[in-house]
């Protein structure tokens, strides 16, 4: 098995705030994770990049697992034990980030996962 990053873009109490005082728009983050999440042409992986070098990702998690197949499976369903948390994690879904013990990151896209280079 190996060690696997996961980073998933959070939200502060203030951007939320601001989100439901002036819609999704006036947040760049969230703006970012919804595209990402929703992708509507835009290369999924250049997207989370962007995200990446605007610091948006928090590494919230590390999950032992033998593939990205099985880090997504566990970061939905378990077992509770491969998941070491390090912040507030919600399930693994489209737009998160993962990385492999080389410093590889993917990102999980609506059907597998997308090299981010």
């Amino acid at each position: 098995m190996s060690k696997f990053k996961v980073f998933q873009i959070q939200l502060t109490d203030a951007e939320v705030a601001m989100i439901n005082a002036n819609g999704h728009d006036s947040v760049p983050k969230q703006k970012l994770r919804l595209d990402i999440s929703m992708p509507s042409g835009d290369p999924i992986a250049a997207m989370a990049k962007e995200a990446l070098d605007a610091d948006y990702y928090t590494h919230v998690a590390n999950i032992e697992a033998y593939s990205l197949e099985d880090v997504f499976e566990f970061g939905n369903i378990g077992p509770e034990e491969n998941i070491e948390r390090l912040d507030r994690m919600s399930s693994l879904s489209v737009g998160d980030v993962v990385e492999d013990e080389n410093g590889v990151r993917h990102v999980v896209a609506s059907f597998g996962f997308e090299e981010i280079a």
